[in-house]
């Protein structure tokens, strides 16, 4: 009997003793990861409160149920639908997207939008079109968040705070006096020193700061847009990174009817140095190349010049597969 009653307690207490060892391992499984959360959380409250103004990257960030895309300025930018896409009236049958974005959008004066045009159409352009169409949304991206309060207040036009490269992840930010001149880009050291006489490329040249802001690709926020919609129309002005913001839509690049670039012809001094604003800058000769590659056509009719002193000038694409005739 007592040898039984032993056995008894022995097997309680080992009982107890894996217990013991059971919650001790869940917690230090756990806690970990609640501090973890903790100081994520509070990583995440400090930048909503104290988000700074000016240049604040974005990055994708999905909850649980991927539901919310919001940037690294932890500011929503939209809530997809239950399929996974940015939510859009059913009205909407075109999407036009601005990278590189500005006050006003498609709205602004800005030359690409009053020269731009569908040929194959009433002569209208991307500025009256946009105006008076009411089946087009458009998607303005850019890195500088002071320009989202203004852009969320234009009907028929999302925001999204962001930088698009073709890599996703932190890189360097280059603010320049001249604020359309900021770039992922550093300046372009070769830079001939005959181009300096105007004010205009001297605050293009002169980093003012460096700041970080994280990138993500345009296939990214292709791959949001729900498939039943036609992206008919891609402006990029991105500041010596046009081609990669191209680059970087991917498989998707196909959905695009109509591109146009800012870019630059490359015009060499003394052999050392040429007229690039930016380092590492692909020249004009190199985009026409590479989108030819990849089935869009370059329009000579409706590019223009943007700069002539540094040879900069918008160019526009049209789909090889789009019924584009000029």
């Amino acid at each position: 009997m007592g040898s039984f009653a032993m056995t008894n307690k022995v097997i309680n207490l080992t009982i107890i003793v894996i217990i013991i060892i059971i919650g001790f391992g869940a917690f230090y499984i756990h806690f970990p990861i609640y501090r973890n959360y903790q100081i994520l959380e509070r990583f995440y409250q400090s930048n909503r409160t104290n988000r700074p103004a000016g240049f604040g990257g974005g990055v994708v960030i999905f909850d649980g149920n991927k539901k919310q895309f919001v940037t690294m300025v932890q500011k929503s930018m939209f809530t997809l639908n239950a399929q996974g896409y940015i939510p859009m009236p059913d009205t909407i049958k075109r999407v036009w997207i601005d990278v590189g974005s500005n006050i006003g959008a498609f709205l602004a004066p800005d030359p690409v939008y009053s020269m731009v045009y569908w040929p194959n159409r009433i002569k209208k352009s991307v500025r009256d079109e946009f105006r008076d169409a009411n089946d087009i949304m458009g998607i303005a991206i850019d890195p500088n968040s002071i320009y989202y309060e203004g852009l969320s207040k234009i009907p028929r036009i999302i925001p999204i705070i962001a930088a698009i490269y073709t890599v996703e992840g932190t890189q360097i930010f280059y603010e320049y006096p001249v604020d359309g001149c900021s770039s992922l880009l550093e300046p372009n050291a070769d830079l001939d020193p005959r181009y300096f006489g105007g004010n205009l490329i001297m605050g293009c040249h002169q980093v003012k700061k460096m700041t970080g802001v994280s990138t993500i690709r345009l296939e990214t926020i292709l791959s949001l847009i729900d498939p039943r919609l036609d992206v008919e129309f891609l402006k990029i002005d991105a500041q010596g990174t046009d081609l990669e913001v191209a680059q970087s839509a991917g498989a998707q690049l196909k959905r695009i009817g109509k591109i146009v670039i800012e870019t630059q012809k490359r015009v060499s001094g003394n052999n050392k140095t040429n007229n690039f604003l930016y380092k590492n800058q692909i020249s004009a000769q190199d985009s026409v190349k590479w989108m030819a590659e990849h089935d869009f056509l370059f329009d000579e009719k409706q590019s223009f010049p943007n700069n002539l002193e540094i040879q900069e000038f918008n160019y526009v694409f049209n789909n090889r597969y789009r019924n584009y005739t000029t």
